[in-house]
């Protein structure tokens, strides 16, 4: 009564067993190396990927077990199993087993059970199915291999640090930027520290301390090294905290990158940025001294007269506003300019132009405006001169051409590659002319259909200061001009392309 009380219990347990080992999706098998004979109990469906019906149909012994492991491991698996199978040690292995339809990966652990002679005759085992786990296994191996090699091919320096901030781990182009060796930092023989500039290393300090005391996750910042070689290296380093699970332990990752060249670059780009920004403060200084000269001699002119006129007064005035004005148009064309070197002066002669007549109150005159001009693009030391050229002609058409306040003022402005066809004789025995005419320039001309230039005045020599001031900036831009006094009044003005550019903005 007590062996079958034992036997029942051993048959429960067995069974509980082979129930669990089936919902949990395991395969036991049971076999007898004498006979050859093998039981399977558990997930048979699952592992082989036939129905238990199906499988208990196949005839399936020892032997014929190795046609379940695949041809490329068969003799690295059966040859293990021959060894425990002779000597009774425990089998574990991992192979890919033949299923119904396809292919599984698997670990089998088995024992086996001595006679008294010694022999096996008895071994149980435990399949597994670790494909999902393998797979996993694969990719992290491919994920790391990926990771290897862009570690490889990245120029800079991947690392961990402890929780004291020692290295790790140091993976990357170590000895390029620090001109030190792996070990040199894990022997704690270089502490990083150590070759932080003395002007960084406060700052470099107290982000380690940020990092330390839970204030950041994440720290990026900039430094400079000074490596083995004594040459200074800017780095950007980006670095973050990895804690476990518990919070309880933590340890830091990040990387360090060699910007040298960059920083050198910005570094460069500002220097000629402030040169830029200065040279630009020293031209509005110079148009200032331009403004007040203007000024200056207005009033030498109005003190040379004695008491002058309140209508004088006005007038004169309004000419030295126009003049500034014409200034300030370039400015603003700077501004809205993408080039701050250079400003297109086909737009500037519009905005001025519609200045002018609005200054002189002729929008509701017959005075109409034609302007015929070329795209040009002028520096500021010829868009300024020429700014004031316009202005004062086109001003003095405005003030005197017109007695019954209707007409035409006509402005063109193109390129021409032939000196010697549009040059008159008195010019090209002019000295500025004949030594640009080698070079392609431009012609500026205006006109008006008014009643003409007084052919008693000689406009190269006046006492008007807007005719002076035409002269003087002619001549200070290298260019020539003339007048043509037939119908109304022409002005043509000769300019060495040299002063202008094809930049656009």
């Amino acid at each position: 009564m007590e062996g079958d009380f034992y036997k029942e219990n051993l048959e429960k347990i067995a069974e509980r067993f082979f129930s669990i080992a089936g919902q949990t999706g395991q395969l036991i098998f049971d076999g007898d190396p004498k006979t050859g004979k093998i039981e399977w109990y558990g997930a048979i469906e699952e592992i082989t990927g036939y129905t238990p019906e199906e499988f208990d149909a196949i005839d399936l012994h020892l032997v014929g077990c190795k046609e379940l492991i695949h041809h490329e491991e068969r003799e690295r698996v059966w040859s293990a199993l021959e060894n425990s199978l002779r000597t009774g040690e425990k089998f574990e292995q991992r192979f890919w087993f033949k299923r119904k339809s396809d292919y599984i990966y698997v670990e089998l652990s088995s024992i086996f059970l001595k006679d008294d002679a010694d022999y096996v005759y008895r071994g149980i085992g435990l399949f597994k199915n670790i494909t999902e786990k393998e797979n996993s296994q694969e990719k992290l191996k491919i994920s790391e291999e990926n990771l290897l090699r862009y570690l490889q091919n990245f120029k800079g320096i991947g690392f961990q640090l402890d929780s004291s901030f020692n290295f790790v781990l140091l993976h990357g182009a170590v000895k390029e930027i620090t001109g030190y060796e792996d070990k040199d930092f894990f022997s704690g023989k270089v502490q990083l520290p150590q070759l932080v500039d003395f002007k960084d290393r406060s700052n470099f300090l107290e982000n380690r301390r940020k990092l330390s005391t839970e204030l950041n996750d994440l720290v990026e910042q900039e430094y400079r090294i000074l490596n083995r070689n004594g040459n200074t290296i800017w780095v950007f380093e980006s670095i973050q905290v990895v804690r476990n699970i518990d919070k309880a332990y933590r340890l830091y990752q990040g990387f360090i990158q060699d910007i040298t060249e960059k920083k050198i670059a910005m570094e460069t780009l500002e220097r000629t940025e402030k040169l830029r920004k200065k040279e630009i403060h020293h031209r509005i200084k110079n148009n200032l001294q331009v403004i007040s000269s203007l000024l200056d001699l207005e009033c030498e002119n109005l003190l040379s007269a004695g008491i002058p006129e309140r209508k004088r007064i006005v007038e004169a005035f309004r000419e030295s506003n126009n003049r500034i004005l014409s200034m300030s148009v370039i400015h603003e064309e700077l501004y809205n300019s993408k080039n701050v070197e250079t400003i297109n002066f086909t737009s500037y002669l519009k905005k001025l132009t519609d200045d002018l007549f609005k200054s002189y109150k002729v929008g509701n005159s017959e005075i109409k405006l034609c302007l015929d001009v070329d795209d040009f693009f002028f520096e500021m030391d010829c868009a300024i001169p020429l700014g004031i050229i316009v202005n004062e002609l086109i001003s003095n058409s405005l003030k005197h051409a017109f007695p019954s306040r209707n007409g035409e003022i006509r402005v063109e402005f193109h390129r021409d590659n032939n000196c010697k066809n549009e040059i008159s004789s008195d010019i090209i025995a002019g000295n500025n002319i004949q030594n640009s005419c080698h070079y392609k320039y431009s012609t500026l001309i205006i006109e008006d259909n008014g009643i003409g230039f007084p052919e008693s005045v000689d406009f190269k020599n006046n006492n008007s200061l807007g005719l002076q001031l035409v002269n003087i900036l002619v001549e200070q831009i290298g260019g020539d001009i003339e007048l043509e006094n037939k119908l109304g009044t022409r002005f043509k003005i000769l300019i060495p392309n040299s002063k202008s550019t094809e930049k656009q903005n």
